[in-house]
């Protein structure tokens, strides 16, 4: 059985400016899933293991919602999480999802993940215990992407 889930949260209209290429933030994202893990070990959860695949497919999704103002799990190509995941290499996984936000002009880790926390959807998706391996991506410029991908093998 495959379980994907996947719920979005934002702040602010869309930048449709272009504005200057995104940039990775490398600690910022070691910073979410440290964030996240925190608030799984509360639930009983095991942490989840940092997986380069995952935070490949993240910073994918959150290159796209930065540079071409997509604002939901569909990319502009149309492709889907679960979709990235796979493209990114995490197969066959048995249990995907994906968790989005954005801010402009700016956001941080810890506004993103108590954005998240603040969500019924957004929580549950943190707190799937099944889930074993996340990568988070953040993107920054004209405004402050991140999204986590999440899955299980």
């Amino acid at each position: 059985m495959l379980l994907v889930a996947t719920a979005a949260v934002g702040c602010a209209p869309p930048d449709k400016s272009g504005g200057p290429a995104a940039s990775q933030a490398p600690s910022q994202e070691d910073a979410i899933v440290s964030l996240i893990n925190e608030h799984r070990a509360e639930a009983g959860c095991p942490a989840v293991t940092p997986d380069e695949r995952l935070t490949a497919a993240a910073r994918r999704h959150a290159t796209d919602m930065r540079d071409r103002a997509v604002r939901d799990h569909t990319g502009s190509d149309t492709s889907t999480p679960a979709r990235r995941i796979a493209d990114a290499g995490f197969a066959p996984a048995t249990a995907t999802g994906e968790i989005i936000y954005w801010s402009e002009p700016s956001g941080d880790p810890q506004a993103a993940v108590a954005g998240w926390m603040n969500s019924p959807a957004h929580r549950d998706v943190i707190r799937t215990c099944r889930f074993t391996h996340a990568g988070a991506g953040v993107v920054t410029g004209s405004g402050y992407a991140a999204v986590v991908d999440f899955g299980a093998h």
